[in-house]
């Protein structure tokens, strides 16, 4: 007996604390290297699993982790890793 995964598009946009939108966060589905990353206006459209866990992440946020479970829409807002921004250095020449 062969068992087939369903699968699923999902999609969704990514914020963060302010409202703005997210240019360039990496939406992946866990466990797998099945991803995208978001468009100017912080959207995204993926193909998972009906079980996957989606890994929402960029530069300075903390890595969100959202499950499907049936949804087919997010809004999903990162929050600021503020360990994260006392270890950038800026060098310009």
């Amino acid at each position: 007996m062969n068992a087939w995964a369903q699968t699923k598009q999902v999609s969704g946009v990514v914020t963060d604390g302010t409202g703005e939108t997210v240019i360039g966060a990496s939406v992946l589905e866990k466990g797998t290297t099945n991803g995208t990353i978001t468009d100017l206006d912080g959207k995204f459209i993926l193909t998972v699993n009906e079980n996957a866990v989606l890994q929402i992440s960029y530069v300075g946020y903390t890595t969100q982790e959202v499950p499907v479970k049936g949804k087919t829409s997010f809004n999903i807002t990162l929050k600021e890793d503020s360990e994260m921004l006392e270890e950038v250095v800026v060098v310009g020449y």
